[in-house]
């Protein structure tokens, strides 16, 4: 049987079955349409679900616009306190905020947690002199700002005036400590103006915004409609500058289920009219005509639905010939948002409004689009207002010709950013103007990791004070650590490791090494904070101190001799005062007998003591001279001399005396120890603790010293030991080295040779130290300082 014989044959099967072939189409069509609205329920769901996301961010970004104003004031309002902490114009600057800024109700200063300074006063009576830190409601907010040191939200809380609102606090530090807030005050119908939430009220959503309770630690709701919603398709985002929770809630869970049951009986009620249709119109043909004629009414029904929305959409949309450019049609949204009416609109194409700097952007996508390149294209434009004013748009475009065909017209929606726009300019600029700010500091700013070592932002200032430019620091993370002085090094990077550990922040100064190879002082003052991610973060100023360092080492340099010579002349003029007072005594006495005596023998006698006394007064006035050229031989000849060289010229002196006494000199000193001193000082030490050390030896066995050198630190330690009558340190230890202080019968103590010993040793920048025990001997250790002097930049 050929295939034209077949379809004839069914054909008049189904014609002869009207009631079965009405039957199949009921269920074939029924089942279409229920397929197809459940695609479109599931389509509609998807599209409310996106319109709930859509406006809560919306809503979110509005929310977020006005915290970043308020940012703004407060850190405006925190720059009016000078570096002593006293406000500066607070009146006009808070007037100028709060003129501006429309949603911001009142700003505050708040000196150590205490409202100083409101403005507008009027109203905020009631808040002056209230102590947040102390205020249970307020507190933990407060505290929370201080320890991130960033600006926090705390609210809707009820304010101290009166009234629910918004707080947010800004925590100033000047010189490294807490000063206070930098405050704004939204008050609760404000910041919900602000949010533009009441541009979405109707009847499908409402909102609602909450936030844990800072002393009962449960969550509270602000907005009206407080009923439960959580069984509901609910939609939320988190606001973490206030910690607050925005919800987006269906005002009907199931208003869905009911929108398209409506449609689920038609689509049953049309099943069920298909199937009578066909069996009827198997019966009667004429019915055809008929349901023609209905068709096309729900057609042209369609197409006015389609203008309805075209018309009244909340973006504009435009209708343009692909090849030309020119608009055939546009909503009232798109002619409103360019000034232009539809017939204008109608007569002009999308070059003619759009910027020059955009146009060929926009005809290289339109090219592309025709090509068949891209399926749609959308791209941030500008167009020229009727008055001139630039708009900042999004576009996306849409083309209405289908794979393969021709090139005709494409659809246009266009969105309006210019406020995104001018929000994005406006932070550009703070964070350009906070730039320049750093750069201007005479310090180098910089932040970086703690833990771990690397920089991650470094001021230009860094090449005035080290050399190294930014990009040379952050290039190598061990730039830091490589360039500390090696005598600082350690110390730094343990004590830097240990505050981050407690995170508590530092104040130090200590040295690092230049690009030139000068060594630079540097005071490093550091916070550490924890960022979102919670990492240990470091934050300072590395400022150059080294003519501050440099001038404080001088200073103290000069202090200590200045100090060192005060001691010293008054030690002098006790002596001078009180020896030469002595001698003057004894002579006027005697000139007083020789003038009262008559006896020629008497005066003779008289004279010869008069000439012993003069004898004695000659011999003071020679060991005062002796010590006035210590002391006053600010900076002697210091030489690096070889001690077992002076040792043997003064051993070779006292040979004599060596002899004479039996004395035994043991000489453990090897030939290289070297010390730094003044030649005629060392020469003359030795002598007087050598010559000492026979003159005073025990009647009962042989003098025997012995000497021995070692290092101590800094020092080289020369040590003389003897085995002679010894001192009793307890009773005349601290008149040692006194002048003309003697501790023993000898006829040879005059009581001035430890004295200048000890002065000598002390102009060079040493030490002398004494062990001794009465009948066993005395050990002297003289401590040569032979540390090089210090230079700052060496």
């Amino acid at each position: 049987m050929s295939l034209e014989k077949k379809i004839t044959a069914l054909n008049s099967w189904f014609l002869l079955r009207p009631k079965t072939s009405g039957l199949l189409v009921f269920t074939l069509l029924l089942s279409i349409l229920n397929l197809s609205i459940y695609f479109r329920y599931q389509a509609v769901r998807e599209s409310e679900q996106n319109d709930m996301s859509n406006i809560l961010n919306v809503v979110k970004q509005n929310i977020e616009q006005t915290l970043k104003n308020s940012y703004a004031a407060t850190i405006t309002l925190a720059l009016s306190i000078d570096d002593n902490g006293n406000p500066k114009n607070f009146e006009e600057v808070a007037k100028h905020l709060v003129d501006n800024y429309k949603y911001i109700d009142a700003v505050q200063l708040v000196p150590n947690g205490i409202i100083k300074y409101t403005y507008p006063f009027k109203g905020n009576e009631a808040a002056t002199n209230f102590d947040i830190l102390h205020s249970p409601l307020h507190r933990k907010a407060a505290l929370r700002a201080i320890t991130t040191k960033s600006i926090y939200f705390s609210g809707p809380v009820e304010l101290k005036q009166g009234g629910l609102g918004v707080v947010g606090r800004l925590p100033i530090f000047k010189k490294g400590k807490f000063w206070g807030f930098s405050a704004v005050i939204l008050k609760l119908k404000t910041f919900i103006k602000s949010t533009g939430i009441t541009t979405f009220k109707g009847d499908k959503y409402y909102f609602q915004l909450s936030k844990k309770n800072p002393i009962s630690n449960k969550e509270e709701f602000f907005l009206d409609n407080k009923s439960d919603f959580s069984e509901k398709k609910y939609q939320k985002v988190y606001i973490p500058e206030g910690d607050w929770e925005l919800y987006i809630i269906p005002r009907n869970k199931s208003y869905l289920i009911l929108e398209f049951l409506p449609v689920v009986i038609i689509a049953f009620l049309l099943s069920v009219f298909c199937g009578l249709f066909v069996t009827t119109l198997l019966k009667k043909p004429s019915e055809l005509q008929k349901l023609v004629r209905t068709q096309t009414l729900k057609l042209t029904r369609s197409e006015f639905l389609f203008k309805s929305i075209f018309d009244h959409a909340g973006l504009g949309i435009s209708h343009t010939n692909s090849l030309t450019g020119n608009f055939i049609d546009a909503n009232d949204k798109f002619c409103e948002l360019i000034g232009y009416t539809q017939d204008e609109i109608k007569k002009m194409d999308f070059m003619m409004i759009t910027h020059l700097e955009d146009l060929q952007a926009d005809l290289d996508n339109m090219q592309r689009l025709r090509n068949g390149e891209i399926s749609q294209y959308s791209m941030e434009k500008r167009y020229y207002h009727r008055n001139g004013k630039i708009i900042w748009v999004n576009i996306t475009v849409s083309p209405l010709w289908e794979k393969n065909e021709k090139p005709n017209n494409h659809i246009t929606i266009v969105e309006d950013i210019s406020q995104r726009k001018e929000a994005e300019k406006t932070i550009l600029e703070s964070q350009q103007k906070i730039k320049d700010l750093i750069d201007s500091i005479d310090g180098v700013v910089w932040e970086g990791n703690s833990i771990e070592p690397g920089i991650s932002f470094v001021s230009r200032k860094s090449v005035d004070i080290l050399g190294y430019t930014p990009e040379e620091w952050i290039a190598d993370d061990y730039f830091w650590r490589k360039h500390l002085h090696p005598d600082d090094k350690e110390w730094v990077i343990d004590y830097s490791a240990k505050c981050a550990r407690e995170q508590k922040p530092f104040d130090s100064e200590y040295r690092m090494i230049a690009k030139n190879g000068n060594i630079v002082w540097v005071r490093d003052i550091v916070s550490v904070y924890q960022d979102s991610s919670g990492s240990i973060k470091f934050r300072g100023i590395l400022i150059d101190i080294t003519k501050s360092k440099q001038f404080e080492m001088d200073l103290n340099s000069s202090l200590k001799l200045v100090t060192e010579q005060n001691k010293r002349l008054l030690n002098f003029s006790h002596i001078v005062s009180h020896n030469l007072r002595s001698h003057t005594s004894n002579i006027q006495s005697l000139i007083n007998l020789i003038e009262m005596s008559e006896d020629e023998q008497e005066k003779n006698e008289m004279l010869g003591l008069l000439k012993s006394v003069s004898e004695a007064l000659n011999e003071t006035m020679d060991n005062l001279n002796d010590v006035v050229s210590i002391q006053t031989d600010i900076d002697p000849v210091n030489e690096n001399l070889n001690l077992n060289k002076f040792i043997n010229r003064t051993l070779e002196v006292l040979r004599n005396q060596i002899i004479k006494n039996e004395a035994s000199v043991k000489n453990l000193i090897s030939d290289n120890v070297n010390v730094n001193f003044n030649p005629a000082y060392l020469e003359s030490i030795l002598l007087n603790f050598i010559s000492n050390a026979i003159r005073y030896k025990h009647p009962e066995r042989k003098p025997v010293i012995e000497l021995s050198a070692y290092p101590e630190g800094d020092y080289q330690v020369l040590e003389i030991k003897d085995n002679g009558i010894g001192i009793d340190l307890k009773k005349n230890g601290k008149k040692l080295f006194g002048m003309y202080k003697t501790f023993t019968n000898n006829p040879e103590s005059r009581g001035i040779g430890l004295f200048i010993t000890k002065n000598q040793i002390d102009t060079m920048k040493g030490k002398i130290k004494v062990e001794s025990e009465l009948n066993e001997g005395t050990t002297f250790k003289i401590y040569f300082n032979n540390a090089p002097k210090k230079d700052l930049h060496n």
